[in-house]
């Protein structure tokens, strides 16, 4: 069984309290920092990260809103030039990447990175693919970067190495143009698949069959570049 703790992570002026699942074994595992959506942190993402666990990853689920509210956090997000635009320097994904350091030094993490963002957060993953030490970033669709391909000009991706990216094919929230861009922009860097359900794989639409094609797909994205997994009972 997959052992929970729970801690505070310094992000800028506030703590974010989040939910750690780890693996059922003494050895060192890769991290996966697992971003909710707009809903916050729900039950279907623990059952997610329990998942990941016994697939032998250390997984981080932080509270977003946690201190300041999902419409304070929303506000942020969607209303505010840095965010709205999904900037480099935007406060929300500089917490993103206090929440990667956390992991990354967390005493039960081998220094290997994952992450995984969707609608809300998925923006902050383009970002978060720049820095060395990420091998395993997952965009499950990105409705923040409402500027070209989901970041502004100024800040380029050519440090990205490989993005796993799932899409619906109709979606208002992510439409058809950002992720042409995106893949004009990526090429062969970007591994790209478009579903014919819903926007919210793994929450408004984590029912339908292609849902759990999402889920196993990001599963051997994560064991092909993350690498050296010790399942505990995966299943």
């Amino acid at each position: 069984m997959p052992h929970h703790r729970r801690i505070q992570v310094n992000v800028g002026d506030r703590q974010v309290p989040v939910e750690v699942v780890a693996p059922d074994s003494s050895a060192d595992a890769p991290g996966i920092l697992y971003l909710h959506e707009i809903f916050g942190v729900l039950d279907a993402y623990r059952e997610d990260a329990e998942d990941l666990a016994r697939h032998g990853y250390v997984v981080y689920l932080p509270d977003l809103y946690a201190g300041i509210g999902a419409t304070r956090y929303c506000i942020r997000a969607m209303v505010h030039s840095a965010g709205r635009k999904n900037t480099a320097d935007n406060p929300l994904a500089q917490e993103v990447h206090a929440l990667l350091d956390a992991l990354k030094s967390d005493n039960q993490c081998n220094g290997k990175l994952g992450i995984i963002g969707a609608c809300l957060t998925g923006g902050f993953v383009l970002h978060m693919a720049k820095r060395p030490d990420m091998q395993a970033p997952v965009i499950y669709h990105h409705s923040l970067g409402l500027e070209g391909s989901g970041v502004p000009r100024k800040d380029n991706l050519h440090e990205v190495r490989l993005i796993q990216g799932h899409w619906a094919k109709t979606d208002p929230f992510c439409p058809s143009r950002r992720r042409r861009l995106l893949r004009e922009q990526l090429g062969e860097r970007l591994e790209a698949y478009e579903y014919d359900m819903p926007h919210g794989f793994r929450s408004l639409s984590r029912g339908r069959p292609d849902a759990d094609v999402v889920w196993q797909r990001t599963l051997d994205f994560f064991a092909r570049q993350l690498g050296d997994t010790v399942p505990s009972n995966p299943g």
